[in-house]
């Protein structure tokens, strides 16, 4: 099946979830795979007015980590993973208010992230004054850099991450 990518008018109308399906996978006692749990998990909106949802974490998956934890278990996990931990969410970013500045300081963390904007779009902004706007189904290897997310657009943006925790 051939076809294209949604135009951005074609994006500013689709709907955004109050929450997401997450379906993960395992292995029953007899080592057939089996669906292990089948969850709903909300969109909580955070303080900065942001849309988040922690689909997915565990900790110890990788190397260099510890004893793994997944699904409701990882609620009590640390908000961003520590080396051989991952978090899988989705964020959405709403339209910046007009006049308002863009954020002074940029964020860091450690983690190696990647991922996808699922709707509308965003602008990944770099501390030397470089930035991409990013359209959906356009990626992003982010690599533990300073930088800063904006959206200075009218319909909210969606990104999926996948965060993976590494030395320091």
């Amino acid at each position: 099946m051939t076809g294209s990518a949604p135009t951005h008018a074609q994006q500013d109308e689709m709907s955004l979830p109050s929450s997401y399906r997450v379906v993960e996978t395992g292995v029953t006692e007899t080592g057939l795979s089996t669906i292990a749990k089948d969850n709903v998990v909300p969109v909580n909106t955070v303080p900065d007015g942001r849309g988040l949802s922690r689909l997915w974490e565990a900790d110890g998956v990788l190397p260099g980590g510890d004893a793994a934890t997944s699904g409701d278990d990882a609620v009590e996990s640390p908000f961003f993973p520590e080396a051989g931990g991952v978090r899988f969410w989705s964020v959405t970013v709403p339209p910046e208010t007009p006049g308002t500045p863009p954020p002074a300081e940029f964020h860091q963390t450690s983690s190696l992230d990647v991922g996808i904007v699922l709707s509308g779009r965003i602008v990944l902004e770099m501390e030397d004054g470089t930035s991409a706007e990013l359209s959906a189904g356009e990626a992003f290897a982010q690599l533990g850099t300073p930088h800063n997310w904006r959206n200075p657009y009218s319909v909210d943006a969606v990104i999926g991450v996948v965060m993976m925790g590494r030395d320091k």
